[in-house]
C-alpha cells in the first residue's frame, strides 16, 4: 500500500510542476484530466468489483496470508470474501485450492484446516467432493505421518468343500457414504498369509482405511470367496478405536462363511 501511494507521488510531481509553474497554459485542461483519471484510479483500487485491481482483494490477502504464516485459523467470512468476485465457481474454488497449499507449505496445519472446512461447507456439489476429499488426504498425510501406513490384515480359513478361485473383499463405514473405503480381488489367493488393505485399495483417495483410523471408525468387512461351482460370503464388523499401531487383523474362519445361492 506504501508502495502504491510513493509511486503516485512521484508520477504526479511532474504535473504538479507544471500546475504551479506560473507560464503554464492549459492549466485548467491538465489538473482536470489528472483529476478525473486518478480519480478512476482510486476508486477502482477501493471497490469490491474492481476492474484493475483492488486494494480491498490486496488487504484480504495480505491477511491471509499473514495469519497463514502465524499457524492461526483463518474465519469462513473472511475467506469467503477472499473467493468472491472470480468469473466462476471452478475459478472460486482453485484460488481456495491455492491458499490452502501455502498453509500445507508452511505446515501452518490450524490454518489449512479452517481453510478445507470453508471450501467444503461452500462447495458441496458433486465436482467439488473428490477434490475436497484430495485435499483432505493432503493434509491428512502431512499431519499425521504415522498414519500413512495404516492397514487391515485378513485371515481367511478356506470354506468348506471348496476349490476357491477367487476372494474379492470391501471395506465400509456402516452409517457413512455408501461407498467402500477400500476394495480388492485377489484370483488364485494364498491362504497362507494374511491379505493387506490399505489406503491404496480406496475408490477415493482421502476416503480410505487411513481417515477410518484415524477417525477410530467401525467399519464393516464382507468377505466373498469364489468356489468351483458354489460361492461363499462372511460378514465381520471392527472398532479401530480398540486397534494398535495403526493396524489391525480378524479372521474368517471356516465355520462363519454362508454359501450364496446360485
Amino acid at each position: 500500500m506504501l508502495l502504491i501511494i510513493a509511486v503516485s507521488v512521484i508520477l504526479l510531481l511532474p504535473i504538479i510542476s507544471y500546475l504551479l509553474h506560473p507560464l503554464s497554459t492549459q492549466k485548467s485542461i491538465v489538473f482536470l484530466t489528472t483529476f478525473l483519471i486518478f480519480g478512476g484510479f482510486i476508486i477502482n483500487f477501493f471497490s469490491t468489483n474492481p476492474f484493475l485491481g483492488s486494494w480491498v482483494h490486496v488487504n484480504q490477502s495480505e491477511s491471509i496470508y499473514r495469519s497463514i504464516s502465524r499457524n492461526e485459523k483463518l474465519s469462513s467470512p473472511l475467506i469467503n470474501q477472499y473467493l468472491e468476485n472470480t468469473p466462476s465457481k471452478d475459478e472460486s474454488f482453485m484460488r481456495g485450492v491455492q491458499v490452502f497449499y501455502k498453509a500445507l507449505e508452511l505446515e501452518s496445519f490450524n490454518s489449512a484446516e479452517s481453510i478445507l472446512q470453508t471450501l467444503n461447507s461452500q462447495f458441496i456439489s458433486e465436482n467439488f467432493q473428490v477434490p475436497i476429499f484430495n485435499l483432505l488426504a493432503d493434509l491428512r498425510d502431512l499431519k499425521y505421518p504415522d498414519l500413512a501406513d495404516s492397514k487391515l490384515l485378513i485371515n481367511i480359513e478356506n470354506p468348506s468343500d471348496c476349490n476357491l478361485q477367487s476372494l474379492k473383499f470391501s471395506v465400509s463405514i456402516p452409517d457413512g457414504p455408501d461407498v467402500s473405503i477400500a476394495a480388492k480381488e485377489i484370483i488364485s489367493p494364498d491362504l497362507e498369509q494374511p491379505f493387506v488393505l490399505d489406503k491404496s485399495h480406496s475408490l477415493v483417495r482421502g476416503f480410505d482405511i487411513t481417515s477410518a483410523f484415524l477417525q477410530q471408525e467401525m467399519i464393516k468387512i464382507k468377505a466373498h470367496a469364489q468356489c468351483d461351482n458354489s460361492a461363499f460370503q462372511a460378514f465381520k464388523s471392527l472398532d479401530l478405536k480398540y486397534s494398535k499401531g495403526n493396524q489391525d487383523e480378524l479372521f474368517f474362519y471356516a465355520n462363519e462363511w454362508l454359501k450364496k445361492q446360485q
